[in-house]
């Protein structure tokens, strides 16, 4: 039998191969959501929890900014529900999908709980315009690089080979009897078998590799606790020569706390760290379910930035830890929080300096 990482690579090759390509400019805005999860209502719904939010920041923030939309899999929940049940539960969303169509772009990728919109035309019909043309990955010619978007499920056997009785298996036995989903994103070996699959083969290739699926956001190869670590050193790195200690102990003291308060809690593979040298060609866009948030990955002007969007009334913790955490949307409880952010010439100049 071939190997999990031969076979990944040969899938991952074929997603390149057949990737459509197109250059990007450095007025292009593109926003990358992944996995929304849309279902038909109810509890077992797990969109319902932050579709105001998602809803609210689409309307009011990036089709009025002249955003393009880009959603990277796992849109619907079609593993579970059936695609009618979606669209008549949430036909106010597929009305703002049509909106950016129209005015400012939509590109839809398909992950694996929605991968049947590649194969059946039916369930295309079902859903509506927005999967008219939905495709399995997209590359962006960069002048510095290229980056590949893709779901991220094309590394496993089971999706490529058993969909279908997965498929099975969750609408008529798993979701009848309200069995959760065994999902890649609740096990932290599976997510970094994904993880490092694609991360070996965005180095092979000397390109940088978005994703979703796994649910985690990463964003330079780096988890949120490799981010806070990264930044720690840094700040111990400027502090000697700094004319303002003080304010590099405050930070300091807020990011130790907030490692403290556990991040990536109960995950021994949180990092693909592991490395000599962590090389920067892996980010995820996280995803839409949060329990008081959702995470998205911004492209523009030639930079990539991890932002998180946040419901003050459900949670008042970035507005202790982070310096922009008062930002928020106007007339609305939301507020937007740059996580990381980084010019894609001098991401480049590391994957190639460091691959």
């Amino acid at each position: 039998m071939v190997s999990a990482s031969a076979f990944s690579r040969a899938q991952l090759s074929d997603v390149y191969r057949r990737a459509r390509s197109r250059d990007l400019r450095r007025d292009d805005k593109i926003v990358i959501f992944s996995d929304l999860h849309m279902g038909g209502g109810g509890r077992r719904d797990d969109f319902a929890g932050n579709a105001e939010l998602f809803r609210t920041v689409l309307a009011q923030y990036y089709l009025p900014g002249g955003w393009e939309l880009l959603l990277n899999g796992d849109v619907e929940e079609l593993q579970r529900y059936r695609a009618n049940d979606i669209r008549r539960q949430w036909a106010h969303i597929y009305e703002l999908f049509d909106q950016f169509q129209t005015s400012t772009g939509l590109t839809r990728l398909v992950g694996n709980h929605d991968l049947r919109l590649l194969s059946d035309a039916r369930t295309r019909r079902q859903i509506g315009a927005s999967a008219d043309n939905v495709e399995e990955g997209i590359r962006l010619a960069a002048p510095s690089g290229e980056v590949l978007i893709l779901h991220g499920h094309q590394t496993a056997r089971r999706y490529a080979h058993f969909n279908e009785i997965v498929h099975v298996l969750l609408r008529y036995i798993a979701h009848p009897l309200g069995i959760k989903n065994f999902s890649v994103a609740a096990s932290s070996r599976k997510r970094f078998k994904v993880e490092s699959h694609i991360y070996d083969f965005a180095i092979d290739r000397g390109l940088i590799a978005v994703i979703g699926h796994t649910h985690r956001p990463l964003f330079q190869s780096m988890s949120k606790s490799d981010s806070i670590r990264f930044e720690i050193e840094q700040l111990c790195r400027r502090f000697p020569a700094a004319p303002d200690k003080a304010a590099i102990r405050e930070r300091t003291a807020r990011l130790k706390a907030e490692l403290a308060a556990g991040v990536d809690r109960g995950d021994p593979a949180s990092t693909l760290y592991h490395r000599q040298h962590m090389v920067p060609s892996l980010f995820n866009a996280g995803c839409v379910l949060g329990k008081r948030g959702m995470t998205c990955i911004e492209l523009t002007d030639y930079e990539l930035r991890l932002v998180y969007w946040y419901d003050h009334r459900r949670s008042q913790k970035y507005l202790q830890y982070s310096p922009d955490a008062g930002w928020n949307l106007d007339r609305t409880p939301y507020h937007r929080i740059v996580v990381r952010s980084e010019n894609l010439d001098y991401i480049f100049a590391r994957v190639r300096l460091l691959a």
